[in-house]
């Protein structure tokens, strides 16, 4: 744990003062004597207060220091903090009696106890209570930094599980999409072998853009837009006439940044979640207008009757990856027979 507010220099030299000014003046008002406080500034009474402060400040926060080596994280059983509280005012009395005592035996010359009894007692009651509020104040300060840690314990394993979920979204390679492409490319093989190399270097610029980005935390929207061509490429020699990508509004917002293979990610979602057929071509739109800041993805609604918990996995891991950088969510909606996703646009000022 840091070192406490109780352990720092100024606390222990400027608060004791102003501690003892307040028991002067908590005394005065047990007395009854507070309107004589204008005529008591800078009397011995105050600075036998200030000097009560400084001297039972040190052995109560050591005493402190004692519970909290000893006990660690026990010290917060309700048992342990009443054992501190009780050594405490049994400290800070003895300390205030026997100084208290000493002062007007030897400094002041009375001889009998009973002509300072009173005000001995009357100083040890005070500074006793004033004892517990001092174990109050650190009891608040250890409690609220244990608070603090925890939270920020929290915050970390959170950064860090986001920042796992990151790398596995980049890092991901869709077996699927490498299966398909290489049946097309058996069949593009023996029929044509011009349109065959050209799905090759297609087929190839997919994956170099996911390899070449497995390390890169943010991408310009043009740089996703030209991967996602390239992969609609693909899906189009598989479904020839049948898979369609229409980009609108493609010169804007090209200073924005998106996660990589985000956009073609979703694309291949839509496509291996969607019936396709020469009845029911498949026609993707993508916005990059950035509507209330995102990009927009769309298609008309013909989802498969059961989606693969891989696709579903893969859009969860686009959620988790989307939360390491922005507060704004991956949003996706279904309505009048259209399908939506939203992903955020950002700036490079909210890399967090």
């Amino acid at each position: 744990m840091n070192r406490s507010i109780l352990d720092q220099p100024l606390f222990r030299i400027v608060v004791p003062p102003f501690y003892g000014i307040m028991m002067y003046i908590l005394i005065l008002l047990i007395n009854n004597s507070l309107a004589g406080l204008a005529d008591s500034v800078f009397t011995n009474e105050l600075l036998i207060c200030v000097a009560l402060a400084y001297l039972i400040s040190e052995p109560i926060r050591l005493s402190i220091h004692f519970f909290e080596k000893r006990y660690g994280s026990e010290l917060r059983k309700a048992s342990n903090i009443a054992a501190m509280m009780f050594v405490n005012v049994l400290l800070g009395a003895i300390i205030v009696f026997v100084a208290t005592y000493s002062y007007h035996k030897f400094v002041v010359g009375f001889t009998y106890f009973s002509t300072f009894q009173r005000t001995t007692y009357t100083l040890t009651a005070v500074y006793s209570i004033s004892a517990i509020f001092y174990t109050l104040f650190f009891l608040s300060v250890y409690f609220l930094t244990i608070k603090n840690e925890t939270e920020l314990k929290k915050e970390d394993l959170k950064r860090q599980n986001l920042e796992h979920q990151l790398e596995i979204f980049n890092n991901e390679i869709n077996p699927d999409l490498l299966f398909q492409s290489l049946e097309t490319l058996i069949t593009l093989v023996h029929h044509n072998l011009d349109a065959a190399e050209d799905f090759v270097d297609h087929l190839a610029q997919v994956y170099r853009y996911i390899l070449d980005n497995r390390k890169i935390e943010l991408v310009g929207l043009d740089q996703e837009i030209r991967a996602s061509k390239n992969l609609i490429y693909l899906f189009q020699e598989k479904f020839p006439d049948q898979i369609k990508l229409t980009v609108k509004n493609g010169q804007k917002n090209q200073h924005k940044k998106v996660i990589p293979t985000a956009i073609p990610m979703v694309l291949d979602c839509m496509i291996n979640g969607s019936i396709i057929s020469k009845f029911q071509p498949l026609e993707i739109t993508i916005d990059c207008d950035g509507d209330e800041g995102y990009v927009v993805i769309q298609h008309k609604q013909n989802d498969k009757l059961s989606n693969s918990k891989y696709l579903k996995k893969r859009r969860g891991n686009l959620h988790e990856a989307y939360a390491y950088f922005t507060d704004k969510p991956v949003i996706e909606i279904k309505a009048y027979g259209d399908a939506f996703v939203k992903l955020p646009l950002l700036d490079v000022n909210e890399n967090v």
